[in-house]
């Protein structure tokens, strides 16, 4: 992998920030395979998808659902053919305006120079109560 996967991955970042689906598009394998590990009730769209197509979908979805503020990387560790981020990240909630703000940790592997293995992990209790707009309930 070249020495500058450190700068390829902030400007995915980037781009994916300003809605430049394609651009991103053009750093996926073919056949990726993505998890995120989410909430599937209250993000429909996450959980784990296999292909480029499939992938293009869930970040198209999250583009309608969401308007990006902030996303970016405010951590990023890079080792030969893999990397691990921390994602600061602060959106707006297109159908009610809230803003949402949360960390999410990426892993990615990539081979030829393009991700092939991409899991996403967040906060999802605090993320589900942003986005639902109440705290849940816990019992002890």
């Amino acid at each position: 992998m070249p020495t500058n996967l450190r700068g390829r991955i902030i400007d995915l970042y980037a781009a994916y920030a300003k809605g430049h689906t394609d651009f991103v598009l053009n750093s996926i394998d073919d056949d990726i395979d993505f998890v995120s590990y989410a909430p599937t009730d209250i993000f429909p769209y996450l959980g784990h998808h296999r292909g480029k197509a499939a992938f293009a979908d869930v970040m198209r979805t999250a583009q309608v659902t969401f308007e990006y503020l902030v996303y970016k990387p405010v951590f990023l560790v890079v080792e030969g053919n893999d990397a691990a981020t921390m994602i600061s990240m602060k959106v707006r909630q297109r159908s009610t305006d809230r803003i949402i703000r949360m960390f999410v940790a990426d892993f990615l592997r990539f081979r030829d120079g393009r991700i092939y293995e991409f899991r996403q992990f967040m906060d999802t209790f605090d993320a589900v109560q942003q986005v639902l707009g109440h705290e849940i309930e816990t019992r002890p």
